[in-house]
């Protein structure tokens, strides 16, 4: 592949990233005015989660997917998925309509997410370079995080929350036609491989399922439990399904690596824990503090620069130290972070939630590539698409159960305050709290005792949060590290 060709197909998948990164950060800065605009408060988790089950699901069915009809055309595809749903959700005028289309965009960012990666292993077969282009991946996601919640504060208050969705559309497209006219598949010299759609459909089921099970917590527990049998029992028909196939959808010898697997463990607690700090930062800064929902959006700055250095710094550091090492440093800084959000108190100044979201940027950048670039190496070259999309579902996985448990947790602990106020305070007088355009709608002298049920149900999100850092940073601990496998 020409030198000019390459830089340009790596710009084309790292817009698409940059897209990715955009409707992460402007969505969760608009949540407040969506919940307040669409009455949301008990299904807002859904607004996260939904995208985030979409995106889950297909992760791995994408890669397997393009390896029978080539990585750019199943690229191109989910990117226009993407835009589409953008579309649908921007013309959203209630909450069920917009839950739909956030599935669909998610749906569509498995493939645009996950596909990519596979091509950068091949258009870089160098460990060394293909670490500097993941470098420049984390680099174009930190500019949209650095710029949406700009971008999405100044669309609420200056326009409305649809356009943050919106905006997906001319983005979209400039990625698909510059990597129409700059990459090619390279020619496939095996035989198309069959689909296991039966193993596809089994873990699709178990993860709608067990998603359904997370959010039930803030319905009726028995039907909780009752629903995690059942995802649990569906799962393990995938697995065993799995052992039998010539074609499984997750081969076993992938699976009986333990080096590997437990840093995808890693990866889903301290994604948990980001998609925590990264929706309801911005809503103790509005919620809590009465600020504006440009200045709830810019809670995320520090960690998007942060995660931008700690990102530059790895790609020295994988020279010098293990990647293990470098984990550590990693885990420890998204610790450091997790403490501060817990310790917060009701009246914590709005600096202490930037200063918390650098640790967590920069301990995210430090742990995220070396753990990437494990993925890749430490299984046998065959195997590398399939451990990359893997990686990739337990990073959304956590981020999916999360922000669906912690969803379900807010909504349990206002309802449970409110109910003990004998209706002067209602669930819905909290969504309006929640946005500070339209707190001031609310009684004065209501407002600290409603401020007091929110930080407690924030306060809770937090110490559950705490909770996947600290596992995730003894895990790092005690495991040893993934051997590299000859090429």
């Amino acid at each position: 592949m020409v030198k000019r060709n390459l830089a340009l197909a790596t710009v084309a998948l790292l817009i698409a990233n940059f897209m990715g990164g955009l409707d992460a950060t402007i969505v969760n800065t608009a949540l407040p005015a969506i919940m307040s605009d669409l009455n949301g408060i008990r299904l807002v988790g859904w607004i996260s989660s939904a995208f985030l089950l979409g995106t889950a699901v297909t992760t791995v069915l994408w890669g397997r997917v393009a390896e029978n009809f080539g990585n750019k055309r199943i690229f191109q595809f989910s990117v226009a998925l993407f835009i589409l749903s953008s579309l649908l959700g921007g013309l959203a005028t209630n909450m069920i309509m917009l839950i739909i289309a956030r599935a669909l965009m998610g749906i569509g960012a498995g493939g645009m997410v996950s596909i990519p990666f596979i091509i950068y292993a091949d258009i870089y077969p160098n460990p060394a370079e293909r670490a500097r282009a993941l470098g420049w991946v984390t680099a174009f996601y930190t500019l949209s995080t650095v710029v949406g919640p700009l971008i999405g504060g100044w669309l609420v208050d200056v326009l409305s929350w649809h356009w943050v969705f919106l905006i997906n559309l001319p983005i979209g497209i400039i990625s698909m036609l510059l990597l129409q006219v700059t990459y090619h598949d390279p020619v496939k010299t095996t035989a198309k491989q069959p689909f296991d759609y039966l193993g596809a459909g089994l873990l699709s089921a178990a993860l709608i399922i067990l998603l359904f099970a997370s959010d039930g917590l803030a319905v009726s527990m028995t039907r909780s439990l009752v629903l995690l049998g059942i995802g649990l029992l569906v799962l393990v028909a995938f697995f065993m399904v799995e052992k039998q196939s010539n074609h499984a959808l997750l081969p076993l010898e992938l699976l009986k690596n333990p080096r590997v697997q437990v840093q995808n463990v890693m990866m889903f607690l301290i994604n948990g824990f980001m998609i925590g700090y990264s929706v309801y930062a911005p809503m103790w800064a509005q919620g809590l503090l009465g600020k504006s929902a440009t200045l709830g959006g810019l809670t995320q700055i520090a960690s998007s620069i942060l995660l931008l250095v700690g990102t530059r710094l790895t790609a020295h550091l994988m020279g010098n130290l293990s990647y293990k090492k470098i984990v550590f440093f990693g885990t420890l800084s998204v610790l450091i972070s997790a403490l501060a959000m817990t310790l917060a108190t009701k009246t914590a100044p709005y600096w202490w939630l930037i200063v918390s979201g650098g640790f967590e940027g920069l301990g995210m950048g430090l742990a995220f590539t070396p753990m990437q670039v494990s993925l890749q190496d430490g299984v046998q070259r065959e195997l590398i698409s399939v451990s990359t999309t893997f990686g990739l579902l337990f990073r959304t996985l956590g981020q999916t159960f999360m922000a669906s448990i912690f969803g379900a947790v807010l909504s349990l602990r206002t309802a449970t305050q409110a109910a003990a106020t004998n209706g002067k305070i209602t669930t819905g007088m909290i969504n309006k709290l929640s946005d500070a355009n339209t707190a001031q709608q609310l009684p004065t002298s209501l407002l600290p005792a409603m401020r007091t049920m929110l930080f407690n149900s924030l306060h809770t999100i937090m110490l559950i949060s705490l909770g996947l850092v600290i596992i995730s940073f003894i895990l790092n601990l005690v495991r040893k590290a993934p051997v590299k496998q000859p090429r």
